[in-house]
């Protein structure tokens, strides 16, 4: 079942109200969508997200139905094509009765991607290539899921898909503020979550996560550095923490569950789970799935089937570590900086809670490395700023070490739950 906040929810802590909805009704929602609009068929639809109840049905409705759903995103949203209908001005057409005859329409599904280090995109999948990752068990099925992802999205989907076809139940706690999300968790008594490092921090941050029960705890979307799976495993020592590597373009690539960053080396040698992965000169990953996006990938895929994931890792040891993405590099004076290497470099220290690093225009070096700090409370910042740059000095090339320092409250994540990365000064 869904369980939801109600549509009058005005979404402060202290009024979290959640309403059950069994996926029974749904279903039978969904029946009747569908009949309603028999126009449909074959034909391409957006879907815009209002609420999970009335986006869960939609989905159900539709599939099978409609050659094309794209997911609309709340933000900019890449171009439609002319003949997309919008679903609130959609024509229904005439009533499907019970005596027609039904052949089901293999619905590609358009997701976009987040945007973060350039401008969104549509990625197409057939429902077989998001699901394929999904397993059924009865441990599975009894987990409490918690959304707390934007369910249009690729990573939101994957959570939405995995309750609705192993039947656990669903708590949408994909809005408010992080009070609020929190408190919907736990009143939801929610089992597992799927989040984002940033996500991760800003619940470990609040001092209210250690009161609810994980058995099972999924990283993805940004680079999951050792310090955060370290710090989930102190409070969730018995519990399954896995971090995956995802993307819209990729799907689901791999899970790593052995609590290291990155993932281990020797499966690029030997694959993985029929996966196959390799890293060309330029540090680039590249992978062969199962399955990958049926289009949106022009131009990335090479003559043996691998994708360029467009992700950059570093080879250390026994591990092949993740940099991030090759289009995020800062550029100082012509050398190439890695923005989430920089982060772990600083988040090794027990006094910085959160750290973000973009490049600061400079008319000289064309940028400089800076850095946004959250730090412990009753910290001595200027005691701390020193004790940054030593650390940093004694971990990093000098290019790599961020000469702009800014001590702030809190650091801001963007709608998928990942960290902005464009500059602050521009």
């Amino acid at each position: 079942m869904l369980v939801v906040p109600p549509e009058s929810n005005n979404q402060q802590p202290e009024s979290v109200g959640l309403t059950e909805v069994h996926y029974a009704q749904l279903l039978e929602s969904a029946t009747q969508l569908r009949a309603q609009h028999k126009g449909l068929k074959g034909k391409t639809l957006s879907i815009r997200y209002n609420n999970l109840c009335d986006f869960v049905t939609e989905l159900l409705a539709f599939d099978g139905w409609c050659a094309e759903l794209y997911l609309l995103p709340d933000g900019d949203s890449p171009a439609l094509p002319e003949d997309c209908v919008d679903r609130p001005d959609m024509d229904g057409g005439s009533e499907l009765k019970s005596t027609d005859p039904v052949e089901p329409v293999q619905t590609r599904w358009y997701l976009a991607t987040s945007g973060t280090t350039d401008r969104p995109k549509w990625i197409g999948h057939s429902l077989v290539g998001l699901t394929h990752s999904i397993k059924y068990s009865e441990r599975l099925s009894c987990l409490i899921w918690g959304l707390v992802y934007q369910p249009f999205r690729f990573a939101g989907l994957q959570v939405v898909l995995q309750a609705l076809l192993t039947g656990a139940k669903l708590v949408d706690a994909s809005s408010g503020d992080i009070a609020v999300r929190l408190q919907r968790l736990k009143q939801g008594e929610v089992t597992a979550i799927s989040a984002t490092p940033t996500l991760w921090r800003q619940f470990l941050m609040s001092g209210q996560l250690h009161s609810m029960q994980l058995s099972q705890l999924t990283l993805g979307g940004e680079v999951a550095d050792q310090g955060i799976l370290d710090a989930l495993a102190t409070v969730f020592s018995k519990a399954s923490i896995r971090h995956i590597y995802a993307s819209t373009e990729a799907g689901v690539g791999f899970a790593v569950s052995d609590r290291r960053a990155g993932f281990p080396r020797i499966w690029l040698e030997q694959g993985y789970d029929n996966i196959r992965f390799k890293v060309d000169e330029h540090q680039h990953l590249w992978i062969k799935p199962a399955t990958l996006a049926q289009e949106g990938i022009v131009g990335r895929v090479d003559k043996q089937g691998y994708l360029d994931t467009e992700d950059l890792v570093e080879l250390k040891g026994d591990r092949a570590l993740f940099l991030g993405r090759a289009s995020g590099a800062i550029n100082v004076g012509g050398n190439k900086v890695h923005p989430q290497q920089v982060e772990q470099v600083l988040l090794d220290l027990p006094e910085v809670m959160q750290a973000r690093v973009y490049g600061h225009t400079s008319s000289v070096m064309g940028q400089l490395v800076a850095a946004q700090i959250v730090a412990t409370q009753r910290v001595d910042v200027i005691v701390l700023k020193k004790q940054i740059l030593k650390h940093c000095m004694s971990k990093l090339l000098r290019h790599q070490v961020p000469l702009l320092l800014e001590f702030v409250e809190q650091i801001d994540s963007n709608a998928a739950g990942k960290i902005g990365r464009g500059n602050v000064n521009e």
